[in-house]
């Protein structure tokens, strides 16, 4: 009962509340509320979930397929096709290096970044 409520949206009038299940299994709300918690409910949500999707799997590939062979194919479409079937990868790396600068670096930097001089002594 628990699952089969997770497939309404809140406020939806065929959504059970936990206390219309509670009521419906002779128990209590907290014990409704405490189970919906638990790791072995979880685990049965996510099962749930995924034989939902594999059943809506056929109608979304049949939107896929259109698509992609439209007169203008989705280039989202493309890319999401490429990515399930292993062509494109979304790998990427930054390398970063780092090194310590002194002051005197660092006023250098300021230097050439601004154009700035240091002024000369003239009174040498």
């Amino acid at each position: 009962m628990l699952v089969e409520r997770e497939e309404y949206a809140k406020g939806d009038p065929d959504r059970k509340s936990l206390d219309q299940i509670a009521e419906e299994l002779d128990t209590v709300r907290k014990t409704i509320y405490n189970w919906r918690n638990t790791p072995v409910f979880q685990e049965a949500l996510a099962e749930a979930s995924r034989e939902r999707l594999a059943v809506l799997a056929p109608k979304a590939y049949g939107a896929m397929s259109k698509l992609m062979s439209g007169a203008q194919p989705s280039t989202k479409a493309l890319d999401l096709y490429f990515k399930t079937q292993g062509w494109i990868k979304n790998e990427q790396s930054i390398d970063l290096t780092t090194r310590s600068r002194d002051d005197a670096d660092l006023e250098a930097e300021i230097e050439r970044l601004t154009g700035a001089s240091k002024p000369v002594n003239t009174d040498e």
